[in-house]
Parts: structure tokens; sequence; C-alpha cells
């Protein structure tokens, strides 16, 4: 809701805020209005709404009506206003109405010939100022500044006072005023005793100049008071420079009355007074970018029971809880906690996680633990970017966790994206305890802190990106090196046969052997033929065997009586003997003639020529058995073998390339990771060298990886899998009266011998790291240099997990953190926190919270540990210069915070059988400042204070 820096729009929160006032003005009732004096009578003639409509149309919020010596156009104005008002409300405004604010006043010229201008509160009349005109005895004509007061300057201020107004001398500087010095001096034009006396008066809060930079005269400084500065337009007509808008002051208040003013002017300049000519790029009603609108919390066990929710509207800046032990201050917080799911903010060991934990259940029995019910509803409305969001949570978890604002139909509907992060709505949340916490020993919550804010994501992110890759990487190399294993047995494979195939190519193999088996098989074929003929002529001797005659039967042939028959049954006996004869004689020829031939064979030439094939093969068969090859019909194997060898090896080459550029990649991958997380440390560096720049309470400095010893350790348990109190000879043990041993002493051993003390040499660390980090490697692939217990474990475990060795290699020990206090909170005598008080620890926490960020800001009571000369600094630094970029709301015991702190807007919360909001408001009401003395012990003295001439009523 970023508005231009004049307008002053339509405020809708709660609490105070900045009202444009102008303290100097004019009517045709001031004798010295010439262009007004003139028209009066004529149809020209100024008329009271026609004025008021000058000061509407210049945005003017608040104006005070003060004409020299009398109050006769009060009564006017407010007629026409409040007839202007009465249309206004009933639906047909004038053209051009605005609210405005009518401060009745007038400006008394005072014995001493100085002017003074005397306020009172809208609800007075142009009778106040006659009764009060009287009273001072002004002595001159009434509109007219032609005489003086018959009282003295302090009496006449004490009259105004008396009579329930403020006295503010007017343009002290120019003519007329009370400053007025003489021409190139700075010494006053009036009796310096006069002017003393005038302003030592208490009731003189601010003084008017009409410019911010004229010289202060002496007297001023020699008083040392303090008062607020103020400006009107002195407006005498339409014309010229000194018009409506042409100067004024912002005046912050809850709602504008006497009493606002005059808290405001005791708080004086930056605080609740601003003068236009200071102002440049102030812009009041510039909203932060996200803030918390409302808070409604339905059915908790001791809230929001019953018809109505308990509601807390708050203001887009400084907010106080306060009231007594168990009002349910701490319920809002963690009703905020649990809208904006930020439940694992918080450690469960921690103290304020076990509150919470406490609070964030439901109680099933009357002595139970627990703040919710099941009925339990929260809803909290926000504003983001200028539009409204509601962020609901439910005990049930039903329903939306978000709605936004639909301007079609003027009310909420279910957003889009129901996700409710820290980037989408932010808020810091410190719950009671956290911040002390925060400068505890581990700082791990505070590296926490310090990152959100720094915003370190994107860093962290790149690391975990980096860290993803290389071990990717690793994971492939391994892979490959399962593929790779064979590539040795391969290549000796081939070297064999490429051994015996040279033996092949050297003795003319190939022409011998096929010479060889050629003749070998003709050899083979011939040797077929010559025993199918003996085995014919075997075959014939069988035959000739069974070639005998059949006897006839005996007694069936008689000799003479069947005599021719039996002689011819002897011819062909003699026949078949005959042919056995001639059988077996073919048998023998056949026989012996393959003999011959045999023989013939053995002894040609070509036979020769066969057993000289035969020979050189037997030869070549012995030489190349002397070379392992037992069979020379190897070749053609050897040679498919060769080729299947070598497409093989091929493809193993290519791994083994792709290996190479892996291990190269992993390599600069590994560089990536340390870069990634040396980013991380430059980040956190760089925020917090710019956010606690010139910070007069805490000092904090980044250590890159740290340099403690009990952190690292941990952290390399961490990542190793190393029980706590195992191997402590080999990572870290500490030694009476010698030096510290163990892995981690040698890592801090290297990089002290280089540092200078406070300056820490990162680089160095990062060389003394990787020493470190081969040792392990190397011991974890058996090149033991450790005890025989931590070696072995090493090796077991990176056996057992391949990527052991990769994490080791993406550790970095967690940054360090070197906070330092300022004990008294001037920004000198800074030491270590290690050495601080719970209260100073504290309160350089709190120091470090309010020195960063634009998000909404809820802290319980952050005082609980803080001394008071604490908090006030704190609370006057700090708290005011935050709520001028981000909402802040805290629950406080302290009334400092309240006061001090200059909270716009308080709740005070009260039980009556449930915690409610007993009353809301600003310190402006009389009522809510009883109630702040009451609840908070110190409450007046912190009143005094900030007040310091407020007198006796708070």
């Amino acid at each position: 809701m970023n508005m231009s820096v004049n307008a002053s729009p339509p405020w809708p929160y709660p609490g105070a805020r900045w009202w444009k006032f102008d303290f100097h003005t004019h009517t045709p009732a001031s004798k010295d209005t010439g262009a007004w004096q003139a028209a009066i009578g004529t149809p020209n003639e100024l008329t009271p709404q026609a004025w008021l409509l000058k000061y509407m149309a210049a945005e003017i919020d608040c104006v005070a009506i003060t004409d020299h010596n009398t109050g006769e156009w009060i009564d006017k104005l407010k007629a026409a206003y409040a007839e202007m008002k009465h249309e206004a409300d009933a639906g047909t405004p004038p053209a051009g109405f605005r609210e405005l604010h009518l401060f009745p006043g007038v400006e008394i010229s005072v014995q001493g010939g100085f002017h003074l201008l005397a306020i009172f509160d809208p609800s007075a009349t142009s009778q106040t100022i006659s009764d009060l005109l009287a009273q001072v005895d002004y002595q001159g004509t009434r509109g007219d500044s032609d005489g003086v007061t018959r009282l003295g300057a302090a009496q006449v201020v004490e009259r105004i006072l008396a009579a329930g107004g403020l006295a503010i001398p007017a343009h002290v500087e120019g003519d007329k005023g009370l400053l007025q010095v003489e021409p190139g001096t700075r010494k006053c034009m009036m009796d310096a005793n006069t002017v003393k006396a005038v302003l030592r008066e208490p009731g003189i809060l601010a003084l008017e100049w009409a410019a911010s930079n004229s010289p202060v005269p002496m007297v001023l400084e020699e008083l040392k008071l303090r008062f607020a500065s103020v400006v009107g337009s002195d407006c005498h007509s339409f014309q010229g420079t000194a018009v409506p808008g042409s100067r004024y002051t912002w005046i912050k208040m809850a709602r504008p009355s006497l009493e606002g003013l005059r808290l405001a002017l005791l708080d004086g300049q930056e605080v609740s007074v601003r003068r236009s000519d200071e102002s440049d790029g102030f812009a009041p009603f510039n909203t932060p970018e996200h803030f918390i609108e409302s808070i409604e919390i339905r059915d908790a066990r001791y809230m929001g029971r019953g018809r109505q929710p308990a509601e807390l509207p708050l203001n887009p800046y400084f907010n106080a809880l306060i009231g007594g032990r168990g009002t349910g201050k701490s319920t809002i917080v963690h009703a905020l906690r649990l809208a904006y799911r930020r439940e694992k903010e918080l450690s469960l060991s921690s103290e304020a996680g076990q509150t919470f934990k406490r609070f964030n259940q439901v109680a099933r029995g009357r002595n139970d633990e627990g703040g919710l019910r099941a009925e339990t509803s929260l809803c909290v409305q926000v504003q983001r970017d200028g539009m409204p969001y509601r962020l609901i949570w439910r005990q049930d978890g039903q329903g939306h966790a978000v709605e936004e604002w639909d301007a079609a139909t003027g009310s909420f509907k279910p957003s889009a994206s129901q996700a409710v992060t820290e980037q989408r709505f932010p808020v810091r949340l410190f719950s009671q305890g956290q911040i002390a916490a925060l400068a505890g020993d581990s700082q791990q919550a505070l590296l926490k802190v310090i990152d959100d804010a720094a915003g370190t994501q994107s860093q962290q992110a790149a690391f975990e990106e980096a860290k993803r890759a290389f071990l990717a990487a690793r994971a492939q190399m391994r892979e490959l090196d399962g593929k790779l294993q064979g590539r040795e047995a391969l290549t000796l494979a081939l070297q064999d046969i490429q051994r015996k195939l040279a033996r092949f190519e050297g003795a003319d193999h190939a022409a011998l052997l096929k010479n060889y088996q050629r003749t070998n098989r003709q050899s083979r074929e011939l040797e077929r033929q010559f025993d199918a003929s003996t085995e014919l002529a075997t075959r014939l001797k069988a035959l000739a065997d069974d070639l005998l005659a059949e006897d006839l039967p005996e007694g069936l042939f008689d000799t003479a009586e069947d005599g021719p028959a039996l002689s011819i049954v002897q011819a062909l006996h003699a026949a078949i003997a005959k042919a056995q004869q001639d059988v077996e004689r073919a048998a023998n020829v056949l026989q012996e003639r393959g003999q011959v031939l045999r023989g013939e064979l053995e002894a040609s030439p070509w036979f020769a020529r066969i057993d000289a094939a035969k020979t050189a093969y037997e030869q070549l068969k012995a030489h190349l058995q002397q070379q392992g090859v037992s069979d020379p019909s190897e070749y053609g194997r050897l040679v498919q073998e060769k080729q299947r060898l070598e497409i093989e090896l091929k493809k193993l080459e290519a791994l083994q390339k792709q290996h190479t550029e892996l291990r190269e990649k992993a390599k600069s991958l590994l560089e990536q990771v340390q870069s990634a997380r040396r980013a991380i440390s430059t980040q956190r560096s760089a925020f917090l060298q710019a956010t606690l720049q010139g910070n007069p309470f805490v000092r904090i400095d980044l250590i890159p990886y740290s340099r403690d010893a009990q952190g690292i350790e941990r952290s390399l348990r961490e990542v190793l899998g190393a029980a706590e109190g195992k191997y402590v000879d080999d990572l870290y043990q500490e030694q009476e009266g010698a030096s510290p041993k163990g892995l981690v002493a040698d890592l801090l051993g290297t990089v002290d011998l280089v540092e200078q003390p406070g300056v820490w040499d990162t680089a160095a660390f990062e060389q003394a790291l990787l020493t470190q980090k081969k040792r392990l490697s190397q011991a974890c692939r058996g090149q033991a240099e450790f005890g025989g217990w931590f070696n072995k474990f090493l090796k077991a475990e990176a056996d057992k997990r391949p990527e052991f060795i990769d994490h080791i290699l993406c550790w970095f020990p967690e940054d360090g953190l070197q906070v330092e206090y300022s004990r008294k909170g001037d920004g000198r005598d800074f030491q270590s926190i290690g050495q601080a008080s719970a209260g100073q620890r504290a309160a350089a926490m709190l120091a470090f919270l309010l020195a960063h960020g634009n998000e909404p800001l809820v802290l319980d009571q952050p005082e609980d540990d803080l001394d008071n000369h604490l908090i006030y600094g704190l609370v006057v630094q700090q708290i005011r210069s935050n709520k001028l970029r981000r909402q802040l709301i805290i629950v406080t015991h302290n009334p400092n915070i309240v006061v001090n702190g200059d909270a716009e807007l308080i709740h005070v919360l009260d039980f009556n059988q449930q915690c409610h909001v007993k009353q809301t408001g600003s310190l402006q009401d009389q009522a809510m400042r009883r109630e702040v003395c009451q609840v908070m012990e110190g409450g007046e003295e912190a009143f005094e204070r900030r007040y310091q001439r407020l007198g006796r009523e708070v």
C-alpha cells in the first residue's frame, strides 16, 4: 500500500499514525490579512466553508486557527465544518470535502513584543480564546497586534496551560520572534533573562521555526533544553508562498486531540514530530511489503471460546502485547507459529520447543497439558504486496489454508496456491527463550537465522547440486570400473593370440598348411583306394572258400542205373571247382597287383612330395608346440578370436576414454563443490558485515569452516558414521600438558601456522583440509596410516559403501561465528560473548535480529534476560528504527519497550475465565497509560524517562 509522500489516505489500521498539522493559520478575523479584509462585504468575501476547502485541498489533516489576539472565526469555522460533515455523513459531501480537525487557538502578542501561539483541544470555542485574552490582559485591538499583554511572558504561558492549552512561541527567529537575533550575531534581540524565563516554563514543549536551518542563538545552547521544532503556513491569504500546504508538520497521534499533540511534542523530532522542510522522502503511509492485519483465535482452550472469537487488529508498525502472567500473550505467538506453519523452526529439545509442544496439543482432561481443542481454528489476515490474504489453521486439518481477496466480489476466496512457505509469507518468530538460546554454545540456530536473512538458499542449493553432480560422476566411474575390470585380461589374451598368430605368419604357415592338408587328403584317399582293393581281394578269397559243390544225397542215385546223370553232375562239380580256383587265383592276382602298385606309388616322385609336405608339417607342428600352439589348424579360430577380442577392447577403450573424461569431470566437479561451499561463507560474511556495520551492540564475524576442534570433530564423525568416543586418538584427543593429537588437531595445527590472529586464511584451511581428506581416502583404500582399529573401520566402511570416500571428499566443516558484544552498548569495548552475562548475550542477539530484515518480527518477551540499561538503549536506537521498515509484534513485561519503543498500538490482555483483550489503544489514551503503569512494574519511571516534562499525570 505505497502512497505518495504528501497524501493522507484513509487509514484503516488502529493505533498511532502520522497527521499533517498546520500550526499557524489566519482568517479574515486577523486585521493584517489585506486581501481578505478588502473583500469583506463584497461577492468575493471569504466564507468559512471556502477557507476550510482550501485546507482540505492541501490535504491538511489538523489545523490550528491562530488569529491575532482573537478567536472570532473559531465558532464560524466549527459550524461550517459541522454542516459539511453532516452532508458527507448523509452521503452527499460538498465537492472537495475531506476530514479536517480544527484546533482552536490564538496568536498572542506578549509583553516584550514577541508572538506566542496558544493551541487548544478541538472541543474549545471562540469563548475559550476570549476568556484567555481577558486573563492575560491583552491591551490592544482584537484581531490586531497593536498591543501586548499586561502579564509577563512566563505568566502568559502559565495562564495558557491553566486554561488547558499548549503554548508555542511563534516564528521564533523572525520578526516578533522570541529568539530573533541581532543581525550578524547569535545574540537575542530580546532581553536574555526574559527569553530564559519563557523557555524554562515547563509548559513550553515546542518552538515554531519558520525555517529549519535558521541559526540557533547562544541562549538556547546555554539552556541545554530540548524543544520540538514545528512549523505552520502562517497563511494570511491564498496568494504568494505562505499558502495552505506550503509548510506543515507531521505529528504522530492515535487521533487528533490536544493530549495526543502534547505527547507528540514531548517525544520531539523524528519520534513523533517531523517538519515538512526536513522530510524529503518521508512516506508516512508506506506500509511494509508484508505485515499482519489481524489475528483471530476461535475456540482455543483458554481463548476465543463462546460466540465471539478473540480478535486482535494490528498496526503495520509496532504492536505491544502486555498483561500479567497467564493472560494469553504467548498464546498469540503460538497461534502465529501454527498459522504460518513454522512449527519445525523450534528444536524439540529446547525450552521454547517444549513450551510450544505443551500448547500444541488437545487436552483430553482438565489436568492435561494442551492449549487447543478439537474445534480450535486460527485466522491470520496478512497483507502481501498490497493484496490481503488469510492464513487459516484448523485443528481438524479441514478446509483451505490460504484465501485471497477477490476485488470483484468484495470477499475472500480460496487461493490458487495453498502453499504457506517462508518465501510466500515471510515472518520471523522468536518464542520466549529463543533469543537467549541463539547466543548459546551451539551456533546452528544462529547460523540458520543468518542464512534465512542473508538469503543463502541459492548458494546452499548450488552446493547441494554440486555435491549431487560429483557423487553421480563418481558413481558412473565406479560402474565403468566394473566394466573395465576385464580389460587387462582381454589385453593379455589378445597379446597371446597375436603372439601365436605371429608364429604362424613367420613360417609361411598358410601355404604349408594348405599343401599339407591337400596332400594329406590325397594320401588318405589313395590309401583308402588300396585298402578297398585289399578288402576286395579278401572278400574274393572268402567267396572262393564258399564256392563248393553240393554233395548228392546218399543212396538217391544208382551208379549203374543213373550213370549218365551222375556223369553230368561230376562235370558240374568240376566246373564249380574250376570257378573256385579261378576266383582264388583272381584274388591272389588282385592282392599281388595291389601290393606291386602300392610299391610303385611309394617309389614315385609324387609320394616323395607327399612325404616332404608331411615332414614339413611335422616340423611346423613341433615348432609351434614349443610356442604353446597345440594344433596348427587353430589358425582360423585364432584369427576369429583375435577379431572378437579387438572389438571387445575397442568398446572398453571407448569406456576407458569415458572413464578418463569422467575422472576429469569429477575433479572439476569437486572444485565446484568447494567453490559452492565457499560461496555460502562469502554470502554469510557479506551479509553480517553489511548488517552490523557500526552496530553499537554487537559484532559477528564469520569464521569460514570454523576453528572449533570439537565442532569439526562432531561434523567429521557424522560424515564417517563414527560413534562418539571411538577412535579419539585418530580423530581428536586433548592431552594434559601437551598439544592435542589426531586428524582434527593436525588440520587446525597446519592452519594455525599460517594464520594471523583474527584473520581467517580460507585458502590455507581448504588446503589443509584436502590433505586430511587424502589421508582418510588412502586409509579407505587400505593404505593405512592411522591406528589399526580406525584403519580397519575406514576400510570396512569403504568396502561396504563404495560412495563412502566420495562423501568424505564432499565434507566441509560448518562455518563458525565470532560473536562480540559491547559492554555498554556504545560501540566500544567489544568482548567475546563467551564472557558475557545472560543479559548481555540476549541483548547482542536482540540487536542482531533488529539489525536486518523487513518481514514481520514477532518477539515473545525478549527482555527476559536484559537489564533496563540494555533495554533502553536497544529500544530507543533499534526498535524505533526497525518499525520504519517492518512490522513488530512484541510480547513484553517491560514498560521501557512499550513506552520508549513508541508502540503505535498496545493490546492489554487479561484473564477472566478466558484470556481476552481488556483494552486496545495507544499511549495517547490516558486510560492506556494508567493500564501500562498498573500492569508493568516501572511503568511510571518509563513514562518519566520518555516524557521528561510530563508532570504528575500519566
